[in-house]
């Protein structure tokens, strides 16, 4: 059955109802108090009202629910319980909910000053000298889903992104960014929606602009290592510049209609040299046992010098460039991949971080 937000009212009222007989001193809950009141009007400007009676005192709290907890859905809902306190003219406790409301939903809600609650029983209650907060609790509905949703950080979707990020600050209609990330409408139409669902982006009269191109990234920074990624390890006697140099000529003249570029700690030691690195991380097109062969590289189970990443997708070569005859992927697809290296990955991506990524604001938290 679809859980639309009908359905679903009956639930949060049981959630919120949990929530509030643990405050201290209650006695009792008074629902839709509006009903009986000589403002019936206020009843569709919000979904619900309950006066919480404790000794002493009665505390009337208007619920507006929303059928998702993403920032831009709560913002709607707390404009639209704005409107409630001015038509009321009361000082009532605002309060949102919805299904399963999200880190930066829940970040919205305490910047506007009204509380919260979700499905799942996360919240975050100021009123009356009470303060109720809890988290952690995981979204329940992710398990009731039958086939997965959009996914902003899909391959294809994954594309959009390099070409916003690579210009936070330009605006764009979506058939010009469709052409740039080489997706269709559609990808771009879905992507779009996400970011701002999520307010990652904002409209313009001239199209889409990045608002939070940090905390995107961070955000996809950590699904990314999540990703099942194909590498094969190999073993050569030079030093790493060295078969760097030679794969990149080999793939070159043998077989140029695959792509080679080194990623990780090779790429990071192009973009911000910093430090030496003991083994190179390279995508390839191509077959990877015929590169290396010609390359002269042994297979390897342990101690590999030498690594071959199959991208999942040609986006990962997307702002690629040259050093000294190596193709070497973006900086922001080395800062991706370097979020898989366990030794020294985590330091090198602080450094990329503030000298080339986001060399002017504020160092990675």
């Amino acid at each position: 059955m679809e859980q639309t937000e009908n359905n679903l009212l009956p639930r949060a009222k049981e959630v919120l109802e949990s929530i509030l007989r643990q405050v201290p001193g209650f006695r009792e809950l008074e629902w839709d108090r509006d009903q009986r009141s000589d403002q019936k009007d206020l009843a569709a400007l919000a979904d619900f009202t309950v006066g919480l009676r404790t000794e002493g005192r009665l505390d009337t709290i208007v619920v507006e629910f929303g059928k998702q907890g993403h920032p831009r859905q709560l913002r709607e809902a707390v404009n639209q319980l704005l409107r409630y306190r001015h038509r009321a003219n009361r000082n009532d406790y605002l309060v949102v909910a919805a299904p399963f409301i999200t880190a930066e939903g829940a970040t919205v809600c305490r910047e506007e000053n009204v509380g919260y609650f979700d499905l799942a029983g996360n919240c975050r209650l100021v009123f009356g000298g009470y303060f109720i907060e809890r988290t952690g609790n995981p979204n329940p509905f992710l398990k009731a889903k039958t086939a997965p949703g959009p996914d902003l950080f899909a391959p294809r979707s994954e594309r959009v992104l390099r070409v916003l990020l690579a210009k936070p600050e330009q605006a764009w209609k979506v058939a010009p960014l469709a052409k740039a990330a080489d997706v269709s409408l559609g990808t771009v139409s879905t992507a779009r929606r996400l970011l701002l669902e999520h307010e990652w982006a904002r409209e313009t009269d001239g199209g889409i602009v990045l608002t939070c191109a940090e905390q995107l990234l961070k955000d996809w920074a950590t699904v990314w290592p999540r990703r099942r990624a194909v590498i094969q390890g190999f073993v050569g006697l030079d030093a790493v510049d060295v078969l760097e140099r030679r794969l990149a000529q080999t793939a070159r003249a043998k077989f140029p209609d695959s792509r080679f570029a080194v990623t990780g700690l090779a790429a990071a030691s192009r973009h911000a040299p910093w430090v030496r690195y003991p083994r190179t991380q390279a995508y390839w097109t191509g077959d990877v046992a015929a590169l290396a062969g010609a390359a002269g590289l042994k297979p390897a189970e342990s101690g590999a010098n030498m690594q071959f990443i199959v991208p999942r997708d040609a986006g990962v070569f997307t702002g690629a460039t040259e050093h000294d005859g190596v193709p070497v992927v973006s900086p922001l697809q080395t800062y991706l991949d370097l979020q898989r290296e366990p030794a020294r990955g985590a330091e090198a991506a602080e450094v990329l971080w503030r000298t080339v990524l986001f060399p002017t604001h504020a160092p990675q938290q």
